[in-house]
């Protein structure tokens, strides 16, 4: 959650890695550590703004307007998100989101990278009311561009863990750990949770 009680994506991703970093963080108040990754990430997005727009980013977009670090806010969800770059076709009435990754695609997409791109769908749709089709992410390390389509199960999905994480801070309760025991090795909160 932000300074504003509101949930952000890095809520939704720790929601799917172990909903148990949910309660840690923001019933607790226990904050995570922000990792060298991290900072690393948040200067790389400069980066990746001043080389978007002197390039063509993805191919049959550049007549569209971009707008980069779009910030988006619902209170109907209690969620909100900086969106690295949208591109907007006013005559369709559509845009696309575009999300920036410092590293390679991988060979298989990680369900919290699509989670971040339908979470930021949702919120161009439901607070700037243009239907997003489809999302890109772009993977700086390799220069991939992966489209991810948007559907409304999607779309549903995201609404789902939106109201879980709302029910977990609401009722206070300590949700199940992970599944995926090897995701505790380094955890943060290992001397806190034990998996108990």
């Amino acid at each position: 959650m932000d300074k504003e009680y509101f949930l952000t994506i890095k809520d939704l991703m720790n929601f799917h890695y172990c909903k148990r970093l949910i309660y840690f963080e923001n019933v607790l108040r226990v904050p995570q550590a922000t990792t060298i990754k991290e900072f690393k990430g948040r200067e790389l997005h400069n980066l990746f703004e001043r080389k978007a727009k002197r390039n063509k980013l993805i191919k049959g977009f550049q007549k569209f307007r971009k707008i980069f670090h779009l910030n988006l806010k619902s209170r109907e969800f209690n969620f909100r998100t900086v969106l690295d770059c949208l591109v907007v076709n006013n005559v369709e009435n559509k845009a696309y989101p575009i999300e920036y990754k410092n590293m390679k695609k991988p060979e298989k997409l990680y369900r919290t990278l699509k989670i971040q791109v339908l979470a930021e769908s949702l919120l161009v749709e439901s607070q700037l009311k243009y239907k997003t089709p489809f999302a890109f992410i772009k993977f700086e390390k390799s220069n991939d561009i992966t489209k991810i389509v948007i559907s409304e199960k999607d779309l549903e999905e995201v609404k789902e863990t939106i109201k879980e994480i709302n029910n977990i801070l609401e009722k206070e309760l300590v949700p199940e750990p992970t599944t995926f025991k090897k995701r505790c090795t380094d955890c943060c909160y290992w001397n806190i949770c034990r998996r108990i």
